[in-house]
């Protein structure tokens, strides 16, 4: 670990950094190209949805077992693995369609399984791995870093990987190998200790651990409360993502435009990641999640009147700058309360809520949709989402969740 020195100086976290945004972006363009991959070849929607679903899953039901991983193995080896698990995947995929296989639909469905499952065990050993090589003062400016890592990696994956699909098929996942190749090497030139940090004999069974994980998330208010309002305003959003989609088709627009209403979200995040670390090291965590809620709901407003892109691509941007500057704050109170030897196995119990949440919110939105018209679905997301700004009104901060690291008060109360 770096002892001294800023963020930008530490040379392992900028490989580190590095590498995972590259393949990160690879991943993205994959996520864009599968799908339309199977429509082209198959011409079914039924299977497209199979695909997206396989690369979803993994979110669903891996997420305790990734954080296990990640608190019991060396983090190198594990994100090693990972990337290796992904280039091996999209060589397969790349050569189905090279092959032009009669029937590439289980295929494609395997390997975006397996994409989507070293996605989920390589994020969960990311994060500790940043740990790993940062200082305590490093960690804000490291944990904004990490999560400039999504809005960047959406905005140029799916914006590239549509581009070079529509120029061959096969690019967007030789060009994912490309990416996975870079992070190899950036992680065989990291010097820094990833070692497991349990020991043989605390290695309880897995039921136990799981449940230490949970327990950790369970005991902390601020913890236990943001874990729940999260999930609810990311079913929330999703249920915006539909109604800005619906609107925008029914009103006309071409589909270019549906794309770059979306992309607003993460160049949101982008500029949302400049001020992340500053509000993070002033403002508690409490402070700046209360602030959020409160900051999305009235950004809803605008999304749920009008249909105008301009409008709706300035409010989305602003909702995606938010969900860094909060995502920034709760991740750096969660490694800075969360005891080290069970980070992963509680932030995996944080993201199973989330991201089920995510999942969740899709098919919720078709049915709203299907049952109200868009007004009424758009109203419903502000006040729900206002009821969850009211309600984080509980969340005040850390009160002794496992074992708190000296430098907890930072972020907490």
């Amino acid at each position: 670990m770096t002892s001294a020195g800023t963020v930008h100086t530490n040379r392992d976290f900028l490989l580190l950094w590095s590498g995972n945004a590259v393949s990160l972006v690879g991943f993205h363009g994959v996520r864009v190209a599968y799908p339309m991959l199977a429509l082209a070849i198959t011409g079914s929607a039924g299977l497209a949805g199979w695909v997206m679903f396989a690369l979803t899953l993994p979110s669903l039901i891996f997420q305790i077992p990734a954080g296990i991983v990640a608190d019991y193995a060396d983090r190198r080896r594990v994100l090693t693995g990972c990337v290796l698990a992904g280039l091996a995947s999209t060589l397969v995929a790349t050569m189905v369609i090279l092959a032009e296989l009669a029937s590439p639909g289980p295929v494609l469905i395997i390997t975006a399984f397996i994409e989507g499952t070293a996605y989920v065990f390589f994020t969960l050993s990311e994060l500790g791995a940043i740990r790993d090589v940062v200082t305590v003062e490093q960690r804000p400016a490291a944990f904004a870093f990490f999560e400039a890592e999504q809005p960047i990696a959406l905005v140029i994956g799916r914006a590239a990987g549509a581009a070079v699909y529509g120029a061959a098929r096969w690019l967007p996942f030789a060009a994912n190998a490309v990416s996975y190749l870079f992070c190899l090497a950036t992680l065989a030139a990291i010097r820094g200790d990833f070692s497991a940090r349990g020991g043989a004999t605390d290695r309880a069974t897995a039921a136990i651990r799981v449940r230490e994980g949970i327990r950790i998330v369970w005991t902390d208010p601020f913890l236990r409360i943001s874990t729940a309002i999260s999930g609810a305003s990311n079913l929330v959003i999703q249920v915006i993502i539909l109604l800005m989609m619906f609107r925008l088709a029914r009103a006309g627009h071409p589909a270019w435009t549906v794309g770059a209403v979306l992309a607003a979200a993460g160049v949101g995040g982008v500029l949302g990641s400049f001020v992340a670390a500053p509000l993070t090291s002033r403002l508690s965590a409490p402070a700046v999640y209360r602030g959020s809620l409160w900051a999305w709901s009235a950004l809803l407003v605008p999304i749920t009147l009008g249909t105008d892109p301009l409008v709706l691509a300035a409010a989305w941007g602003g909702v995606g700058a938010i969900g860094t500057v909060v995502n920034v704050s709760l991740t750096t109170f969660r490694v800075n309360v969360i005891p080290e030897e069970a980070l992963g196995r509680a932030v995996g119990s944080i993201h199973l809520v989330t991201d089920g949440a995510m999942a969740l919110g899709g098919l919720l939105a078709g049915y709203l949709l299907s049952a109200f018209s868009t007004t009424v679905t758009g109203w419903t997301t502000v006040g729900a989402m206002l009821a969850l700004a009211v309600l984080s009104g509980r969340a005040r901060g850390h009160t002794g969740a496992g074992k708190p690291t000296e430098d907890a008060h930072a972020v907490g109360s």
